[in-house]
């Protein structure tokens, strides 16, 4: 049956928008969870930069300028203990949270559900055929399998966010 007839019209409709819908929301929900994991793995990695320059400083600073810590050196040499760990701390989770690349895993969904967003919008301007949804479909289930999931408080964001933008 490739054209859609009268009786089903209605039906085809109905899932065609419901195709839409959770095709842009798990867009928008992976465009957010982008944004939120490169966020975060931008601040860790700005820390530990900060973090580790200001350790190096406060450790090479009475080489430069001898007896600098004369009077502070038990304070000083707890503050380098701390934010030393503190760096080190950070460092691993970032290797071990691998935020980066859960922010590219979310792009890269992100893309694929903004291509499938295309290639519905060709079914409905186009062909308008219960074959070409079904095939969508198929690859959406496809697509939904294989994409990270989203964490709750990222999807009900994503999702305010973009009815937000329909208003």
């Amino acid at each position: 049956m490739d054209s859609v007839t009268t009786g089903t019209e209605a039906d085809f409709a109905r899932i065609l928008r419901e195709t839409q819908t959770r095709i842009s929301h798990a867009q928008h929900a992976h465009w957010e969870a982008t944004q939120v994991f490169e966020s975060l793995s931008r601040t860790l990695m700005l820390f530990n930069l900060i973090g580790g320059f200001v350790v190096s400083l406060l450790a090479a600073l009475p080489i430069v300028v001898p007896g600098a810590y004369e009077a502070n050196k038990d304070t000083v040499s707890l503050l380098l203990f701390i934010l030393g760990g503190l760096v080190s701390v950070t460092s691993i989770l970032q290797a071990s949270l691998r935020w980066s690349e859960r922010s590219q895993q979310h792009l890269n969904a992100a893309n694929a559900y903004t291509s499938l967003r295309r290639q519905l919008e060709i079914v409905t301007l186009k062909s308008r055929t219960e074959a070409g949804l079904s095939e969508l479909i198929a690859k959406l289930a496809d697509l939904s399998e294989t994409a990270p999931a989203v964490p709750q408080n990222i999807w009900d964001r994503a999702i305010r966010k973009a009815a937000l933008k329909l208003k």
